[in-house]
């Protein structure tokens, strides 16, 4: 896949995966003040965009490698481009996944310890209306 196709499949699926409200729900035009907690709606509405974009990377990576191994008709480096390119999609899903892991178990330890419980909705935050 050359260089132009993969920014032409970028800003083709691009759209896909924005949606229609703004970064932040305040400071415009009949909206209410920003607080502290808008610029938290901030970095998680980055935060959820940036997971989209990885999982959709990863996603067409784990196929591509998939069809180029289909369609190698034999040629042994293209089989071996393929399986690498389907192993480096399963690394990147794993590491995704993990910092996830990580970041919701030292949520559960602070409770664990008497914290305050954030293991279910750390990754939800919601502004007060």
């Amino acid at each position: 896949m050359s260089k132009k196709q993969k920014i032409f499949l970028i800003f083709l699926l691009l759209p896909l995966l924005t949606q229609a409200a703004g970064l932040v729900p305040c400071g415009g035009p009949g909206e209410r003040d920003c607080t502290a907690c808008h610029l938290l709606d901030l970095v998680q509405n980055v935060w959820d965009f940036a997971l989209r974009i990885a999982f959709l990377i990863v996603i067409i990576m784990f196929v591509y490698g998939g069809l180029r191994m289909i369609f190698s008709v034999g040629d042994p480096k293209s089989i071996e481009a393929g399986k690498k390119t389907l192993t480096s999609a399963i690394i990147g899903l794993v590491i995704i996944l993990a910092a996830w892991l990580i970041v919701n178990t030292i949520f559960w330890f602070i409770a664990f310890m008497g914290g305050e419980d954030y293991t279910g909705n750390w990754f939800n935050i919601q502004c007060p209306k």
